[in-house]
């Protein structure tokens, strides 16, 4: 009998975290579901377009599971405004109008109106699809110098810095006339890390593919906004689509 009333608020605790504990679940689930449809597709394709406070950008992304990709981005790169477009044949990966490099100092960079080609990584379609499941467009194009050096990522290995966790499930929305799921996670080298993101993230209720994310960099307090206007997994393929240009 004595034990009784630690048994009770036992039980009284459990029934005051199962709620959290579930709608925790229920956020991680919906998102890794929606990750898993874009890696295991043979290939997606996504227009897009993000505002890094009132600078605005805009594009599309194509990217098979054998290393193939166009990227198109037209706005503003940094303070500068310009366009540039990076077509990979599984092989080689060439861009046109930019160059992605890696400063000394170890931060990324993006030389406008340059070109370059590389020696397409073998683990590019891992790499990006990860990295534009948990933190978008912007973050990819950010981590594509790196990727190109040929550095080693593993997007789940245990020094990674794209580590998803801490899921919230928030009241569902409207994204332009669709309905959307909302969650909000943490994004980063996990732990968890103070300097991590906290991401917002909405996801069509119909096809769990993404409409919408929104974070402030935690270094700078920059107010990040992509949407996604059109979102095809598998889509029709031309032959000539991932030719490289002369």
């Amino acid at each position: 009998m004595k034990h009784l009333p630690m048994l009770a608020a036992g039980l009284l605790a459990a029934a005051l975290l199962s709620p959290a504990f579930a709608q925790e679940n229920e956020a991680e689930k919906l998102f890794r579901g929606m990750e898993k449809k874009i890696k295991e597709a043979p290939a997606f394709e996504v227009a897009f377009a993000y505002q890094v406070e009132k600078k605005k950008t805009s594009g599309s992304l194509l990217l098979t599971n054998d290393n193939k990709a166009r990227l198109k981005v037209t706005g503003f790169q940094g303070k500068a405004k310009a366009g540039f477009e990076s077509i990979g044949d599984g092989k080689r990966l060439k861009t046109k109008g930019a160059r992605f490099f890696v400063q000394s100092n170890g931060q990324s960079g993006l030389e406008l109106g340059g070109q370059s080609e590389d020696p397409t990584p073998k683990n590019f379609h891992n790499v990006l699809t990860a990295t534009f499941s948990r933190g978008g467009v912007w973050f990819s194009i950010l981590i594509m110098p790196y990727v190109l050096r040929g550095e080693t990522i593993d997007p789940d290995g245990e020094e990674s810095k794209m580590n998803v966790y801490d899921f919230k499930l928030d009241a569902a929305e409207k994204v332009g006339e669709r309905e959307a799921k909302v969650l909000r996670y943490r994004f980063g080298k996990g732990g968890p890390c103070p300097d991590d993101e906290t991401i917002t993230l909405w996801i069509d209720a119909k096809t769990s593919m993404p409409l919408k994310r929104s974070f402030v960099l935690k270094n700078g307090g920059i107010r990040i906004t992509e949407t996604y206007q059109e979102f095809t997994l598998d889509p029709k393929l031309d032959a000539k689509t991932f030719e490289l240009p002369k």
